[in-house]
């Protein structure tokens, strides 16, 4: 696990030495590739932050070559700074207590020598004639029976587990645990990967140690994923004001980032974090397809919507909704219209759209079935919309699809549960 970062990581190193620009050695060092980083200043007249923004939208970073120092060399390092730190901690924390231990001291004993003159005083405004009103008990004033001791939630529940809150746990739980919450947002996965990174390589550059919550990036990409900021707070960020969370400079830990960066490593190989990217690729290239406003592309889209069947306008037929990325389209088809007609609508979407489905890169899975699988358009491309089940109505959405589905080998998918002609078994038919 620590190989594959320290290859990554050292490269970027490398690749900041042997650049001249302090621009881009400043991306490089902050994971981004050093000819995409030229690209990018470029494209933004040499503004770093736009065009590290820019380089964040285009996706992840290819990652760098390998630098001179050995990955033992970089981790016993990093450790042994972590020990030193933890060690200047620990000093602090025992002055503290000392401290705070002497002035429990100075205050009992202040007590002690007070108790006597308010007696004393007392004792004077009785013999006065002064009445002394008496101070009212309140439930924390009255004082505790002796032998009466009220029981904690141990002794009364014995067998009942408490499970701590995650910031009571130790950091390298809080860390593994935030980076597994992040497996199905993509985008803060790599922001905080190359933010991180950054730090680790030049923790003396106050720029990457502050992150400002009010950015269109970390709004659009970190704001509402779950388990984000608590990683950040586990790598020992601090709130400065409303909007902006600060890493100081004696709080950076190199082992801590070490462990960070090289957990959410791991988080991209899940399958959640691919299907999120490959999810959000897929939403990208629609919304360019349906908004494309090309003349031949209308010419086409204009001829898939001629071969579509007249729609009834008093509610009759079968109601049909397709998912398409962030939108849902409905028209109503009659039973014995076929799912050719389905094909042909979406082709009225985009003139692509059929093809790729035809050819398996995308999908048309029924979500109406379960286990969700996708539906044969080539081998029921001429059935009626009854026989695969789309009657009284249907909701089907379109995905992409699939290795296994792309590669043919899926073709023994179980549709899930019966529904529709097409489902039964052929000796009832």
């Amino acid at each position: 696990m620590f190989r594959r970062l320290t290859d990554r990581i050292s490269s970027a190193a490398s690749s900041v030495l042997g650049s001249s620009d302090p621009n881009v050695a400043t991306l490089t060092a902050m994971g981004f590739d050093e000819q995409a980083a030229i690209q990018a200043l470029a494209a933004t007249n040499g503004d770093v932050d736009r065009a590290a923004e820019l380089l964040i939208a285009q996706g992840p970073f290819p990652p760098s070559q390998a630098m001179n120092n050995t990955e033992d060399e970089q981790l016993q390092r990093a450790v042994q700074e972590s020990l030193d730190l933890e060690e200047r901690r620990r000093a602090q924390r025992t002055a503290a207590m000392n401290k705070a231990a002497e002035a429990a001291e100075i205050r009992a004993a202040t007590r002690s020598q007070t108790k006597p003159v308010r007696k004393q005083q007392q004792l004077t405004s009785t013999q006065t004639g002064v009445k002394v009103i008496p101070k009212v008990q309140t439930a924390s004033s009255v004082p505790k029976k002796s032998g009466v001791r009220q029981q904690g939630l141990a002794e009364t529940h014995p067998d009942v587990k408490v499970i701590p809150k995650l910031q009571d746990k130790s950091k390298e739980e809080q860390v593994v645990r935030c980076a597994d919450r992040l497996k199905s947002s993509y985008a803060a996965v790599d922001t905080l990967h190359r933010a991180l990174t950054a730090v680790f390589f030049d923790p003396d550059n106050p720029k990457f140690r502050k992150i400002d919550k009010t950015t269109a990036g970390y709004q659009r990409s970190v704001s509402n994923a779950p388990g984000a900021e608590d990683l950040l707070r586990a790598m020992n960020y601090r709130s400065h004001g409303p909007n902006a969370l600060v890493l100081d400079r004696a709080m950076v830990d190199p082992a801590l980032l070490y462990l960070g960066i090289s957990a959410l490593e791991q988080t991209r190989l899940t399958p959640e974090y691919k299907q999120a990217k490959q999810k959000a690729a897929f939403a990208k290239t629609v919304a360019e397809i349906r908004g494309s406003d090309d003349e031949q592309e209308a010419i086409q889209r204009s001829a898939f919507m001629s071969k579509l069947p007249t729609q009834h306008t008093d509610g009759r037929g079968a109601l049909m909704s397709v998912v398409i990325a962030d939108d849902v389209i409905r028209r109503r088809f009659d039973g014995d219209d076929m799912l050719q007609d389905i094909l042909n609508w979406l082709g009225a979407q985009g003139s692509v759209i059929p093809d790729k489905i035809l050819s398996r890169e995308w999908s048309l899975i029924d979500t109406n079935r379960y286990p969700l699988t996708p539906i044969d358009c080539v081998v029921n491309q001429h059935n009626t919309l009854q026989y695969i089940g789309c009657w009284p109505s249907g909701r089907l959405e379109l995905v992409p699809s699939s290795e296994e589905w792309m590669s043919g080998s899926a073709r023994d998918f179980h549709r899930g549960d019966s529904r529709g002609l097409g489902s039964a078994p052929s000796d009832a038919l």
